[in-house]
């Protein structure tokens, strides 16, 4: 099933102000001061894979579903089955969400209320000429769901982080000796900082930890060094790279570990507001 079809002209791509314009895209002056209806925010309701049970997202306009960490396969898919481009998805905080609301919204108006259209192969044949839909957050209620779905995703850590800190339960093995912690997280931690100078930065700042130390662990199990990520034959030659080489930290460019800091989110939540702050000033 493919997306729409447009009503009315095609844009012509971008101005030399970067602005996008034209009769078929939306209007955006005429809407960035009001939303008719409240944003009513998507439940996550039931659907998995089959892959480690991991839920899955459907696309906006089939029935194709995805897991969600193969986001990208999806935003692929839509691209090329439905010509329809997200823009900034990495800053969308619940991609899952985020889906499942334009899901809805597209069945009750069509596309091009919503979206850019961009036509492509503008000097070709018209049988070769082709449009795109973009949807990003010059679009007001695209803006609103991103910033709703932002200070929800925050809410969220920062109560999980606050359960992991009272938690006295916690039951972990270190990684490079297996001696065995129970109580609060802090004591493992703490004991890896202090004994093997493996540091990944202060307790308090960190959230979804045991999902933190199961990926390290399954990094090392891999015999992958958890700096610069090569892979060596055996334990022992890992253990004495890692030791040599001062590699007894994680590579902080490797941005598979941003979503176990809380600040990522602090940040991101920043960024989001003040790239609106500087739009609406210009």
């Amino acid at each position: 099933m493919a997306a729409p079809k447009t009503q009315g002209a095609a844009t012509q791509g971008e101005d030399s102000d970067g602005n996008r314009g034209g009769a078929g895209g939306v209007n955006y002056e005429d809407t960035k001061d009001y939303i008719l209806e409240p944003l009513s925010l998507p439940e996550s309701p039931g659907g998995t894979t089959s892959l480690e049970g991991s839920p899955s997202v459907p696309c906006i306009f089939c029935e194709e579903h995805f897991p969600v960490v193969e986001q990208d396969k999806l935003l692929k898919h839509m691209i090329i089955e439905h010509k329809i481009v997200i823009a900034d998805v990495k800053l969308v905080a619940d991609f899952r969400r985020y889906i499942l609301y334009w899901r809805k919204r597209f069945t009750e108006q069509p596309i091009t209320d919503f979206c850019s259209v961009i036509r492509i192969n503008c000097t070709a044949p018209s049988e070769e000429q082709d449009n795109y839909f973009l949807l990003c957050d010059v679009l007001p209620e695209d803006r609103i769901l991103r910033e709703e779905l932002q200070k929800q995703r925050l809410k969220e850590i920062l109560e999980q982080q606050q359960q992991e800190r009272n938690d006295n339960s916690f039951r972990g093995i270190c990684m490079f000796c297996n001696e065995e912690f129970l109580g609060n997280r802090s004591i493992l931690l703490n004991h890896m900082a202090r004994e093997h100078a493996f540091n990944i930065g202060l307790p308090d700042n960190i959230v979804n930890c045991n999902e933190f130390l199961c990926t390290l662990q399954k990094k090392l199990d891999n015999l992958q060094c958890l700096y610069c990520e090569k892979t060596f034959r055996d334990k022992n030659t890992l253990k004495d790279h890692m030791r040599k080489k001062q590699h007894r930290r994680i590579n902080p460019k490797n941005r598979e570990y941003d979503r176990f800091y809380v600040i990522n989110y602090l940040v991101r939540l920043s960024f989001h507001n003040l790239k609106f702050d500087c739009m609406s000033t210009n």
